[in-house]
């Protein structure tokens, strides 16, 4: 088919990898071979100053603008800066083939096409990604309810990689944090809620875990409560009482990957 002499440009903003925007972009582009098609990935904005340098590029070449952003701030900004600069604006995950119509004036062609194909699975994988992406960390714990699954552990534990590996297969997986001093939420209390599976590690691999982390963030481990491997002990312990408490199966995820977890998480599940 001839392209028509209209271009699409997409501008994808994540605060993660950016690769569920881009299998979602290239899916909906997918629908509309007729035009030219421009992705442009903006991966790991969590700052206002990496998102300085988005508003940069996008005022010098226009387009629909895709987000998934976790950061209230942050998202605000994106959502201000394409409403002063005339930018379609859509955070993850709305009806992207309307959009794209109503952008271009060009009609979907409706056939299943690109890297995936637009069925009932597809979809349903979508709407798990975005509620796992609402419900991430603890967000929005008035709707738990609505997950098939949650993961609870203290930090560091691989709550989050989880929960995206289970929305890729279309569960919607929702994850809070053990906090120390702080009360669990009492959504997630209920025994006739949706499943709950506690995560857990050693101790020193915790520690290994959380003290890369902060100097990936350029932060002091010395005298850090976050990363004391007396304070981390202590923390799991209680962790662990917490979980026998409330009846949770618990993994260990020390020597899993990200895989196993997920696959002991659905066996569980599985065994109801």
């Amino acid at each position: 088919m001839q392209k028509e002499d209209k271009k699409l440009i997409i501008h994808l903003i994540s605060d993660s990898t950016g690769e569920t925007l881009r299998s979602v972009g290239s899916a909906a582009a997918a629908q509309f071979d007729q035009l030219e098609y421009e992705e442009n990935v903006y991966p790991l904005i969590r700052s206002k100053k990496n998102l300085k340098r988005v508003f940069d590029k996008i005022k010098s070449n226009p387009g629909i603008v895709l987000c998934t952003l976790v950061d209230d701030e942050i998202r605000k900004r994106l959502k201000n800066f394409c409403n002063e600069n005339n930018l379609s604006y859509m955070p993850f995950m709305n009806n992207i083939v309307s959009l794209i119509e109503s952008e271009t004036g060009v009609k979907a062609t409706k056939q299943p096409g690109g890297q995936h194909q637009l069925n009932e699975d597809y979809f349903k994988r979508i709407e798990a990604l975005n509620y796992t992406i609402e419900h991430d960390d603890g967000q929005n714990v008035e709707t738990l309810d609505g997950a098939d699954i949650i993961l609870v552990g203290v930090s560091r534990t691989s709550k989050t990689p989880t929960c995206i590996y289970l929305a890729n297969q279309g569960i919607k997986a929702a994850n809070v944090p053990l906090i120390p001093s702080q009360n669990l939420p009492k959504e997630i209390q209920s025994k006739n809620g949706p499943l709950v599976v506690a995560l857990i590690t050693t101790p020193q691999n915790l520690a290994e875990v959380r003290k890369k982390r902060a100097l990936e963030l350029g932060l002091d481990t010395k005298n850090d409560e976050y990363t004391n491997i007396e304070n981390i002990t202590k923390e799991i312990d209680e962790a662990k009482k917490i979980f026998g408490s409330m009846g949770w199966p618990t993994i260990d995820t020390t020597r899993r990957s990200v895989e196993e977890t997920a696959a002991a998480i659905m066996n569980i599940r599985t065994q109801g």
